[in-house]
Parts: C-alpha cells; sequence; structure tokens
C-alpha cells in the first residue's frame, strides 16, 4: 500500500497507541456538541455554518493568534461578514449528506435560539445574540482548543517513541 504523506505512515505504524484517543476526542466532542445545540443534526449543521462564516473571516483579516481571531469574531458578529457568498439549504445539504427539509428544520431552530437568520435572498446568515456568540468562543471553542491540543499532545508524545 502506497502512503501519502509521513502523518498517515505515523498514523497507519502507531494505529491502536492513538487510533482510541481520537475517538475518545470525537466522542467528548460530539456529546458536548449534541448537549447544547439538541441533536447530531443540528450540530452537523452548525458546524458548517461555522466553518462557513471562519472561511468568510479569513479572506477579511490574517488573524492567526486565536485571542486575535476571537476578537475579530465578535466584531465581524456585530458589524457583519462582508460575502456575497450565500450558504443556501442546499449547499449545507450536500456539505452534510442530510436532506435539504432537514437542514430547513434545523436552520428555523437555530433562528428560533438566536444563532442565525435566514432568508432566501441572503441565505442562511450567521447572527447570533451576544450571549450565545460568548458562550461559542468563551466555552464551546475554547474546549474544543484544549481537547485537541490535548490529542494533539499525545500524536507528539508518540512521534517521539516512533521513529521512522
Amino acid at each position: 500500500m502506497f502512503l501519502k504523506n509521513k502523518m498517515e505512515k505515523f498514523l497507519q505504524q502507531n494505529f491502536v497507541a492513538v487510533w482510541h484517543h481520537f475517538l475518545y476526542f470525537e466522542i467528548n466532542r460530539s456529546r458536548f456538541a449534541v448537549e447544547n445545540f439538541g441533536s447530531a443534526n443540528a450540530y452537523l449543521i452548525f458546524q458548517v455554518i461555522a466553518w462557513h462564516y471562519i472561511l468568510v473571516m479569513m479572506d477579511e483579516d490574517e488573524a492567526k493568534i486565536r485571542d486575535e481571531a476571537v476578537e475579530l469574531w465578535f466584531q465581524l458578529t456585530e458589524t457583519g461578514f462582508k460575502t456575497r457568498t450565500v450558504l443556501t439549504y442546499s449547499l449545507i445539504s450536500s456539505l452534510t449528506s442530510l436532506s435539504i427539509e432537514t437542514v430547513r428544520r434545523h436552520v428555523k431552530k437555530l433562528e428560533k435560539n438566536n444563532w442565525v437568520f435566514y432568508s432566501k435572498k441572503k441565505g442562511v446568515k450567521f447572527s447570533p445574540s451576544e450571549e450565545n456568540n460568548k458562550f461559542l468562543a468563551d466555552i464551546f471553542n475554547a474546549k474544543e482548543v484544549k481537547d485537541l491540543g490535548r490529542f494533539l499532545d499525545i500524536i507528539e508524545k508518540q512521534k517521539h517513541i516512533y521513529k521512522d
């Protein structure tokens, strides 16, 4: 089997030592997300919306440090993300493999809970309440960064054991 890159080779060679940590990270992240967004589908849809707006944010500024990115995130949610792209139900459906109707229902709930705004013309716009935005940046994403950091520390530790 042809291995394309060093990390893939590392993971193949250290699968048992690493993979259960990856799954644990994913399980904890998903559980926390489902607890806070109500369902796996709602979170999956929200994740696509957040990803879209992170890409938009990257076009507006080159903030690299998390504190700068969070500050920019708060600023842009107040002033509005400047983008010509429209995040449609169709695109979210395609990225999540959920039906358009499922996406529509969950976006409606996200709108009711002050996470997004939707119109046919402008599509799904990230538009969180101040409280939701604060939760997302200060609690949810901070936990993601901490947990991902722990997982990457495990990878680094294992890399020192494994020498290609």
